[in-house]
Protein backbone atom coordinates (compact mmCIF):
# COMPACT_ATOMS: atom_id res chain seq x y z
CA UNK A 1 0.00 0.00 0.00
CA UNK A 2 2.93 2.24 -1.23
CA UNK A 3 0.08 4.04 -2.21
CA UNK A 4 -1.17 5.45 0.88
CA UNK A 5 1.89 6.90 2.31
CA UNK A 6 2.71 8.38 -0.89
CA UNK A 7 -0.62 10.30 -0.47
CA UNK A 8 -0.05 11.43 3.19
CA UNK A 9 3.18 12.55 2.55
CA UNK A 10 2.09 14.65 -0.58
CA UNK A 11 -0.59 16.46 1.58
CA UNK A 12 1.27 16.51 4.62
CA UNK A 13 -1.61 14.33 6.47
CA UNK A 14 0.37 13.14 9.36
CA UNK A 15 2.90 14.96 11.89
CA UNK A 16 4.37 14.38 14.84
CA UNK A 17 2.06 14.77 17.62
CA UNK A 18 -0.90 14.46 15.91
CA UNK A 19 -3.89 13.39 17.90
CA UNK A 20 -5.88 11.19 14.89
CA UNK A 21 -9.31 10.37 15.63
CA UNK A 22 -10.39 7.17 13.27
CA UNK A 23 -13.89 6.63 12.68
CA UNK A 24 -14.45 3.14 12.35
CA UNK A 25 -17.82 1.09 11.12
CA UNK A 26 -16.29 -2.48 11.13
CA UNK A 27 -16.35 -2.44 6.73
CA UNK A 28 -13.16 -3.33 4.98
CA UNK A 29 -11.72 0.37 4.26
CA UNK A 30 -11.74 1.25 7.75
CA UNK A 31 -10.45 -1.46 9.60
CA UNK A 32 -7.84 -1.98 6.73
CA UNK A 33 -7.08 1.97 7.68
CA UNK A 34 -6.81 1.15 11.35
CA UNK A 35 -4.38 -1.08 10.88
CA UNK A 36 -2.35 0.71 8.33
CA UNK A 37 -2.13 3.78 10.78
CA UNK A 38 -1.69 1.30 13.65
CA UNK A 39 1.23 -0.04 11.98
CA UNK A 40 3.11 3.47 11.65
CA UNK A 41 2.09 5.05 14.63
CA UNK A 42 5.23 4.97 16.34
CA UNK A 43 7.06 5.97 13.29
CA UNK A 44 5.38 9.08 12.45
CA UNK A 45 4.82 9.68 16.12
CA UNK A 46 0.99 10.11 16.29
CA UNK A 47 -2.26 9.37 18.73
CA UNK A 48 -4.90 6.87 17.69
CA UNK A 49 -8.17 6.93 18.82
CA UNK A 50 -11.12 5.52 17.67
CA UNK A 51 -15.14 5.95 17.41
CA UNK A 52 -17.71 3.47 16.20
CA UNK A 53 -21.05 4.82 15.67
CA UNK A 54 -23.81 2.40 15.69
CA UNK A 55 -27.14 3.73 13.66
CA UNK A 56 -29.47 0.89 15.30
CA UNK A 57 -30.86 -0.17 11.86
CA UNK A 58 -29.34 -3.60 11.44
CA UNK A 59 -29.58 -6.54 13.48
CA UNK A 60 -26.02 -7.02 12.79
CA UNK A 61 -24.81 -3.87 14.34
CA UNK A 62 -24.16 -5.27 17.44
CA UNK A 63 -22.08 -7.75 16.45
CA UNK A 64 -20.28 -4.95 14.27
CA UNK A 65 -20.02 -2.23 17.23
CA UNK A 66 -18.26 -5.09 19.59
CA UNK A 67 -16.03 -6.07 17.07
CA UNK A 68 -14.69 -2.72 16.52
CA UNK A 69 -13.95 -2.64 19.95
CA UNK A 70 -12.41 -5.81 20.36
CA UNK A 71 -9.76 -4.22 17.65
CA UNK A 72 -9.30 -1.07 19.30
CA UNK A 73 -8.64 -3.24 22.78
CA UNK A 74 -6.14 -5.50 20.58
CA UNK A 75 -4.16 -2.55 18.99
CA UNK A 76 -4.25 -0.69 22.53
CA UNK A 77 -6.36 2.24 21.32
CA UNK A 78 -8.58 4.40 23.13
CA UNK A 79 -12.09 3.85 21.90
CA UNK A 80 -15.65 5.63 22.52
CA UNK A 81 -19.06 3.98 21.66
CA UNK A 82 -21.90 5.82 20.53
CA UNK A 83 -25.14 4.38 20.13
CA UNK A 84 -27.71 6.72 17.90
CA UNK A 85 -31.53 5.94 16.60
CA UNK A 86 -30.81 7.22 13.39
CA UNK A 87 -34.50 6.66 11.41
CA UNK A 88 -35.40 8.48 14.46
CA UNK A 89 -33.18 11.10 14.14
CA UNK A 90 -34.19 11.36 10.59
CA UNK A 91 -37.77 11.41 11.27
CA UNK A 92 -37.14 14.47 13.79
CA UNK A 93 -35.45 16.59 11.11
CA UNK A 94 -37.19 15.68 7.93
CA UNK A 95 -33.69 13.87 6.70
CA UNK A 96 -33.32 10.61 4.29
CA UNK A 97 -31.38 8.08 6.44
CA UNK A 98 -28.68 9.00 4.42
CA UNK A 99 -28.66 12.33 5.34
CA UNK A 100 -29.26 11.59 8.94
CA UNK A 101 -26.35 8.44 9.14
CA UNK A 102 -24.03 11.35 8.39
CA UNK A 103 -25.39 14.22 10.48
CA UNK A 104 -25.14 11.94 13.33
CA UNK A 105 -21.63 10.86 12.83
CA UNK A 106 -20.40 13.80 12.65
CA UNK A 107 -22.14 14.51 15.67
CA UNK A 108 -20.08 11.80 17.35
CA UNK A 109 -17.16 13.04 15.98
CA UNK A 110 -17.38 16.49 17.50
CA UNK A 111 -17.72 15.23 20.89
CA UNK A 112 -15.03 12.48 20.34
CA UNK A 113 -12.82 15.30 19.37
CA UNK A 114 -13.47 17.83 22.38
CA UNK A 115 -12.97 14.64 24.65
CA UNK A 116 -10.11 13.48 23.45
CA UNK A 117 -8.70 16.79 21.74
CA UNK A 118 -8.37 15.82 18.74
CA UNK A 119 -6.97 17.87 15.51
CA UNK A 120 -7.04 15.20 12.87
CA UNK A 121 -9.90 12.94 11.82
CA UNK A 122 -8.81 10.15 9.50
CA UNK A 123 -11.77 8.25 7.08
CA UNK A 124 -11.81 5.51 4.93
CA UNK A 125 -13.12 6.98 2.15
CA UNK A 126 -11.13 5.56 -0.97
CA UNK A 127 -10.59 6.73 -4.58
CA UNK A 128 -13.76 4.59 -5.89
CA UNK A 129 -15.78 6.15 -3.06
CA UNK A 130 -14.57 9.94 -4.41
CA UNK A 131 -15.45 9.23 -8.35
CA UNK A 132 -18.99 7.77 -7.20
CA UNK A 133 -19.27 11.48 -5.09
CA UNK A 134 -17.50 13.17 -8.32
CA UNK A 135 -20.41 11.54 -10.25
CA UNK A 136 -23.04 12.23 -7.82
CA UNK A 137 -22.58 15.69 -7.99
CA UNK A 138 -22.97 16.42 -11.17
CA UNK A 139 -25.87 14.64 -12.03
CA UNK A 140 -27.13 16.76 -9.12
CA UNK A 141 -26.04 19.75 -10.89
CA UNK A 142 -22.88 20.76 -9.22
CA UNK A 143 -20.70 23.49 -9.71
CA UNK A 144 -16.54 23.00 -9.24
CA UNK A 145 -16.87 22.94 -5.71
CA UNK A 146 -19.51 20.09 -5.51
CA UNK A 147 -17.19 17.83 -8.47
CA UNK A 148 -14.13 18.44 -5.97
CA UNK A 149 -15.84 16.84 -2.65
CA UNK A 150 -13.95 14.00 -1.07
CA UNK A 151 -10.45 15.70 -0.83
CA UNK A 152 -7.16 13.72 0.18
CA UNK A 153 -7.12 16.58 2.81
CA UNK A 154 -9.77 19.03 4.29
CA UNK A 155 -10.85 21.68 6.81
CA UNK A 156 -12.79 19.81 9.79
CA UNK A 157 -13.12 22.31 11.98
CA UNK A 158 -12.34 26.29 11.21
CA UNK A 159 -12.47 27.44 15.01
CA UNK A 160 -9.30 25.11 15.59
CA UNK A 161 -7.40 24.48 12.47
CA UNK A 162 -8.24 20.82 12.39
CA UNK A 163 -8.22 18.56 9.44
CA UNK A 164 -10.46 15.84 7.85
CA UNK A 165 -7.62 13.21 6.14
CA UNK A 166 -8.83 10.28 3.83
CA UNK A 167 -5.12 8.47 3.51
CA UNK A 168 -7.08 6.42 0.92
CA UNK A 169 -8.03 8.76 -1.60
CA UNK A 170 -5.77 7.04 -4.89
CA UNK A 171 -6.36 3.82 -3.30
CA UNK A 172 -8.71 1.55 -5.19
CA UNK A 173 -11.40 -0.63 -3.25
CA UNK A 174 -9.94 -3.77 -5.28
CA UNK A 175 -6.48 -3.08 -3.61
CA UNK A 176 -8.17 -2.03 -0.14
CA UNK A 177 -9.98 -6.02 0.10
CA UNK A 178 -6.84 -7.45 -1.40
CA UNK A 179 -5.09 -6.02 1.85
CA UNK A 180 -7.41 -7.34 4.13
CA UNK A 181 -6.67 -10.72 2.29
CA UNK A 182 -3.19 -10.52 2.52
CA UNK A 183 -2.92 -9.45 6.41
CA UNK A 184 -6.10 -11.58 7.52
CA UNK A 185 -8.35 -8.77 8.37
CA UNK A 186 -11.84 -9.83 9.53
CA UNK A 187 -14.19 -7.63 8.20
CA UNK A 188 -18.51 -6.92 7.89
CA UNK A 189 -20.15 -5.93 5.28
CA UNK A 190 -22.94 -3.37 5.07
CA UNK A 191 -25.91 -4.88 3.13
CA UNK A 192 -27.24 -1.75 2.57
CA UNK A 193 -24.87 -0.63 0.08
CA UNK A 194 -25.59 -3.23 -2.36
CA UNK A 195 -29.45 -2.29 -2.77
CA UNK A 196 -30.44 -0.33 -5.20
CA UNK A 197 -32.73 2.08 -3.53
CA UNK A 198 -30.15 4.47 -2.91
CA UNK A 199 -29.00 6.81 -5.85
CA UNK A 200 -25.24 6.51 -4.78
CA UNK A 201 -25.57 2.81 -5.04
CA UNK A 202 -27.80 2.80 -8.19
CA UNK A 203 -24.33 4.96 -9.23
CA UNK A 204 -21.69 2.44 -8.66
CA UNK A 205 -23.59 -0.96 -9.32
CA UNK A 206 -24.90 0.48 -12.39
CA UNK A 207 -23.83 3.64 -13.89
CA UNK A 208 -19.87 3.39 -12.90
CA UNK A 209 -19.85 -0.18 -14.63
CA UNK A 210 -21.51 0.79 -17.55
CA UNK A 211 -18.97 4.20 -17.88
CA UNK A 212 -15.80 1.37 -18.03
CA UNK A 213 -17.33 -0.01 -21.35
CA UNK A 214 -16.45 3.36 -22.43
CA UNK A 215 -13.58 4.40 -20.17
CA UNK A 216 -11.78 1.08 -18.54
CA UNK A 217 -10.26 4.10 -16.17
CA UNK A 218 -13.32 6.16 -15.66
CA UNK A 219 -12.59 6.03 -11.66
CA UNK A 220 -9.07 7.33 -12.11
CA UNK A 221 -10.07 9.71 -14.70
CA UNK A 222 -12.85 11.56 -12.39
CA UNK A 223 -10.73 11.50 -9.07
CA UNK A 224 -7.66 13.27 -11.23
CA UNK A 225 -11.07 15.97 -12.30
CA UNK A 226 -11.60 16.19 -8.79
CA UNK A 227 -7.64 16.95 -8.03
CA UNK A 228 -7.22 19.88 -10.57
CA UNK A 229 -10.79 21.43 -9.81
CA UNK A 230 -9.76 21.26 -6.09
CA UNK A 231 -6.68 23.18 -6.47
CA UNK A 232 -8.44 25.48 -9.08
CA UNK A 233 -11.22 25.86 -6.42
CA UNK A 234 -8.63 26.33 -3.68
CA UNK A 235 -7.04 29.14 -5.82
CA UNK A 236 -9.99 30.99 -6.86
CA UNK A 237 -11.15 30.80 -2.85
CA UNK A 238 -7.69 32.77 -2.30
CA UNK A 239 -8.81 34.92 -4.59
CA UNK A 240 -12.06 36.29 -3.15
CA UNK A 241 -10.86 35.97 0.67
CA UNK A 242 -8.34 38.95 -0.68
CA UNK A 243 -11.07 41.29 -2.13
CA UNK A 244 -13.41 40.31 0.34
CA UNK A 245 -10.78 41.52 3.24
CA UNK A 246 -10.41 44.78 1.32
CA UNK A 247 -13.63 45.84 0.74
CA UNK A 248 -16.38 43.75 2.50
CA UNK A 249 -18.34 44.99 5.15
CA UNK A 250 -20.16 43.09 8.26
CA UNK A 251 -22.05 45.20 10.65
CA UNK A 252 -25.55 44.54 12.74
CA UNK A 253 -27.75 44.86 9.90
CA UNK A 254 -26.46 43.81 6.91
CA UNK A 255 -23.38 42.56 4.95
CA UNK A 256 -22.04 45.22 2.29
CA UNK A 257 -19.37 45.30 -0.81
CA UNK A 258 -19.19 48.12 -3.41
CA UNK A 259 -20.36 47.53 -6.80
CA UNK A 260 -17.84 49.58 -8.38
CA UNK A 261 -14.85 46.80 -7.06
CA UNK A 262 -17.79 44.12 -7.14
CA UNK A 263 -18.29 45.01 -11.23
CA UNK A 264 -14.79 44.67 -12.49
CA UNK A 265 -13.89 41.35 -11.05
CA UNK A 266 -14.26 38.35 -13.45
CA UNK A 267 -17.56 36.53 -13.05
CA UNK A 268 -15.79 34.11 -11.45
CA UNK A 269 -14.47 35.77 -8.37
CA UNK A 270 -18.33 37.67 -8.83
CA UNK A 271 -20.28 34.82 -8.11
CA UNK A 272 -17.83 33.35 -5.78
CA UNK A 273 -18.20 36.92 -3.84
CA UNK A 274 -22.03 36.76 -4.15
CA UNK A 275 -21.37 33.37 -2.36
CA UNK A 276 -18.92 35.10 0.03
CA UNK A 277 -21.85 37.69 1.19
CA UNK A 278 -24.41 35.28 2.10
CA UNK A 279 -22.24 33.36 4.24
CA UNK A 280 -20.91 35.92 6.12
CA UNK A 281 -24.72 36.95 6.66
CA UNK A 282 -26.27 33.53 6.89
CA UNK A 283 -23.34 31.43 7.82
CA UNK A 284 -24.50 28.20 5.40
CA UNK A 285 -24.60 28.20 1.87
CA UNK A 286 -26.62 24.82 1.79
CA UNK A 287 -29.70 26.29 -0.05
CA UNK A 288 -28.56 29.17 -2.09
CA UNK A 289 -28.84 27.98 -5.68
CA UNK A 290 -26.87 28.57 -8.83
CA UNK A 291 -30.22 30.65 -10.21
CA UNK A 292 -30.66 32.83 -7.16
CA UNK A 293 -27.08 33.87 -7.65
CA UNK A 294 -27.62 34.82 -11.22
CA UNK A 295 -30.37 36.74 -10.45
CA UNK A 296 -27.78 38.24 -7.36
CA UNK A 297 -25.44 38.78 -10.26
CA UNK A 298 -27.83 40.26 -13.24
CA UNK A 299 -28.84 43.09 -10.17
CA UNK A 300 -25.30 43.66 -9.47
CA UNK A 301 -24.17 44.58 -12.97
CA UNK A 302 -27.04 45.97 -14.59
CA UNK A 303 -29.24 48.12 -11.69
CA UNK A 304 -28.50 51.63 -11.51
CA UNK A 305 -30.93 52.17 -8.53
CA UNK A 306 -32.47 50.12 -5.52
CA UNK A 307 -33.73 46.45 -6.96
CA UNK A 308 -33.88 43.32 -4.43
CA UNK A 309 -34.14 39.44 -4.76
CA UNK A 310 -35.16 37.28 -1.77
CA UNK A 311 -33.49 34.46 -0.65
CA UNK A 312 -33.51 31.27 1.71
CA UNK A 313 -33.56 31.42 5.29
CA UNK A 314 -34.81 35.20 5.21
CA UNK A 315 -32.57 36.63 3.36
CA UNK A 316 -32.27 39.85 1.18
CA UNK A 317 -30.32 40.34 -1.42
CA UNK A 318 -30.31 43.76 -2.97
CA UNK A 319 -28.13 46.11 -4.93
CA UNK A 320 -29.13 50.42 -3.47
CA UNK A 321 -27.19 52.96 -5.97
CA UNK A 322 -23.39 51.77 -5.48
CA UNK A 323 -23.38 49.39 -3.06
CA UNK A 324 -24.34 45.78 -2.58
CA UNK A 325 -26.46 44.44 0.49
CA UNK A 326 -27.45 41.31 1.94
CA UNK A 327 -29.60 41.34 5.06
CA UNK A 328 -32.68 40.21 6.85
CA UNK A 329 -36.05 40.23 5.03
CA UNK A 330 -37.66 42.54 7.72
CA UNK A 331 -35.48 45.26 9.92
CA UNK A 332 -35.12 43.76 12.72
CA UNK A 333 -35.42 47.55 14.47
CA UNK A 334 -38.70 48.97 15.17
CA UNK A 335 -39.90 51.52 17.59
CA UNK A 336 -37.12 53.17 18.78
CA UNK A 337 -37.04 55.45 21.28
CA UNK A 338 -35.43 58.66 21.77
CA UNK A 339 -32.55 59.51 23.95
CA UNK A 340 -32.69 62.50 26.03
CA UNK A 341 -28.74 63.37 26.65
CA UNK A 342 -27.82 65.91 29.52
CA UNK A 343 -24.10 66.86 28.55
CA UNK A 344 -23.21 68.22 31.18
CA UNK A 345 -23.70 65.19 33.23
CA UNK A 346 -22.68 62.71 30.56
CA UNK A 347 -20.05 62.52 27.80
CA UNK A 348 -20.78 58.97 26.23
CA UNK A 349 -24.35 58.48 25.33
CA UNK A 350 -25.02 54.65 24.07
CA UNK A 351 -28.02 54.43 21.80
CA UNK A 352 -29.32 51.74 19.19
CA UNK A 353 -27.10 51.42 16.90
CA UNK A 354 -23.62 53.16 18.47
CA UNK A 355 -22.02 55.75 21.01
CA UNK A 356 -22.02 59.10 20.69
CA UNK A 357 -19.52 60.76 22.60
CA UNK A 358 -18.67 64.75 23.80
CA UNK A 359 -15.57 66.83 24.79
CA UNK A 360 -15.92 69.79 26.05
CA UNK A 361 -13.29 72.63 25.48
CA UNK A 362 -12.15 70.53 22.31
CA UNK A 363 -8.82 71.82 20.36
CA UNK A 364 -9.96 72.29 16.96
CA UNK A 365 -6.98 73.12 13.97
CA UNK A 366 -9.61 73.81 11.45
CA UNK A 367 -9.50 70.13 10.01
CA UNK A 368 -11.98 67.59 10.35
CA UNK A 369 -10.57 64.37 9.25
CA UNK A 370 -13.54 62.10 10.44
CA UNK A 371 -16.90 61.80 8.48
CA UNK A 372 -18.38 61.00 12.26
CA UNK A 373 -17.01 63.64 14.13
CA UNK A 374 -17.71 67.48 13.97
CA UNK A 375 -16.68 70.22 16.06
CA UNK A 376 -19.40 72.43 16.89
CA UNK A 377 -19.48 76.11 19.14
CA UNK A 378 -20.96 74.92 22.29
CA UNK A 379 -22.86 77.99 22.96
CA UNK A 380 -25.01 77.12 19.95
CA UNK A 381 -25.67 73.82 21.19
CA UNK A 382 -28.69 73.27 24.86
CA UNK A 383 -27.04 71.88 27.45
CA UNK A 384 -29.82 68.54 26.95
CA UNK A 385 -29.93 67.22 23.32
CA UNK A 386 -32.39 64.82 22.21
CA UNK A 387 -30.98 61.82 20.02
CA UNK A 388 -33.76 60.03 17.63
CA UNK A 389 -34.63 59.10 14.39
CA UNK A 390 -36.61 60.68 11.91
CA UNK A 391 -40.24 61.36 11.77
CA UNK A 392 -42.92 62.83 9.93
CA UNK A 393 -42.27 66.33 8.58
CA UNK A 394 -38.51 66.46 9.41
CA UNK A 395 -36.50 69.21 7.58
CA UNK A 396 -32.75 70.25 7.65
CA UNK A 397 -31.92 74.12 7.16
CA UNK A 398 -29.87 73.94 4.13
CA UNK A 399 -26.40 76.02 3.83
CA UNK A 400 -26.46 79.76 2.71
CA UNK A 401 -29.90 81.05 1.33
CA UNK A 402 -30.69 77.42 0.34
CA UNK A 403 -34.32 77.46 2.87
CA UNK A 404 -35.06 73.79 3.69
CA UNK A 405 -35.62 70.42 2.45
CA UNK A 406 -37.54 67.84 4.15
CA UNK A 407 -35.45 64.80 5.95
CA UNK A 408 -37.03 62.23 3.57
CA UNK A 409 -35.57 64.29 0.29
CA UNK A 410 -32.38 64.85 1.37
CA UNK A 411 -31.79 61.19 2.19
CA UNK A 412 -32.71 60.68 -0.99
CA UNK A 413 -30.51 62.65 -2.40
CA UNK A 414 -27.78 61.45 -0.24
CA UNK A 415 -28.73 57.27 -2.03
CA UNK A 416 -29.25 56.50 1.68
CA UNK A 417 -30.55 52.78 1.58
CA UNK A 418 -34.31 52.90 2.31
CA UNK A 419 -34.51 49.95 5.25
CA UNK A 420 -31.76 52.22 6.96
CA UNK A 421 -33.29 55.54 6.79
CA UNK A 422 -35.59 55.41 9.83
CA UNK A 423 -32.38 53.87 12.15
CA UNK A 424 -30.20 56.40 10.99
CA UNK A 425 -29.14 58.91 14.88
CA UNK A 426 -30.54 62.73 14.44
CA UNK A 427 -28.82 65.08 16.87
CA UNK A 428 -32.03 67.49 18.16
CA UNK A 429 -30.69 70.56 20.17
CA UNK A 430 -34.03 72.63 20.78
CA UNK A 431 -36.32 71.22 18.32
CA UNK A 432 -33.63 71.71 15.24
CA UNK A 433 -31.85 68.99 13.90
CA UNK A 434 -28.05 69.87 14.09
CA UNK A 435 -26.52 66.85 13.21
CA UNK A 436 -26.71 63.60 11.20
CA UNK A 437 -23.41 61.91 12.02
CA UNK A 438 -21.74 61.33 8.35
CA UNK A 439 -24.20 63.22 6.35
CA UNK A 440 -25.17 66.69 7.55
CA UNK A 441 -24.21 69.61 10.48
CA UNK A 442 -26.05 72.82 10.55
CA UNK A 443 -23.93 75.53 9.64
CA UNK A 444 -25.31 77.66 12.52
CA UNK A 445 -23.31 75.26 14.92
CA UNK A 446 -20.15 75.75 12.96
CA UNK A 447 -16.94 77.06 14.86
CA UNK A 448 -15.96 80.58 13.70
CA UNK A 449 -14.06 83.52 14.88
CA UNK A 450 -16.55 84.57 17.55
CA UNK A 451 -16.27 80.91 19.10
CA UNK A 452 -15.38 80.85 22.48
CA UNK A 453 -16.03 77.09 23.00
CA UNK A 454 -15.71 74.41 21.29
CA UNK A 455 -16.75 70.89 21.61
CA UNK A 456 -16.26 67.51 19.80
CA UNK A 457 -18.87 64.95 19.30
CA UNK A 458 -18.07 61.59 18.12
CA UNK A 459 -20.32 58.82 16.70
CA UNK A 460 -18.88 55.23 17.09
CA UNK A 461 -21.49 53.20 15.05
CA UNK A 462 -21.73 49.40 16.23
Amino acid sequence: MQQVWNTVSQFHMLEAGDRVLLGVSGGPDSVALLHLLHSKAAEYGIHLHVVHVHHMLRPEADAEARYVEQLAMQYNIPFRLYKVDVAQYAQIHKMSLEQAGHAVRFQCFHDAKAHWNINKLALGHHRDDRAESGMLHMIQGCGPDGLCAMPPIDMWDASDDSKLIRPFAHVSKEKIMQYCIDEGLQYYIDATNLEPDFLRNRIRLELLPQMKQYNPQIAEALVRLQDVCGAEVDYLTQQVEQVWTQHGIINTASVQFPAEVFRVQHVALQRRLLRRMYQAWNDNTENLSFSQIEQMLSIAMHCDGTQAVDLANGVRSSRRYNTLYMSAKENPKQNIESVFWDTNMQTICTIWNGTIAIEQDAFYDGQNRDVYTIYADADKLSAQLVIRTRRQGDAIQLSGAGGHKSIKKFLIDKKVPKDIRDLLPMVVSEDQIVWLPGLYKADFIGVTEQTKRICKLCFSPT
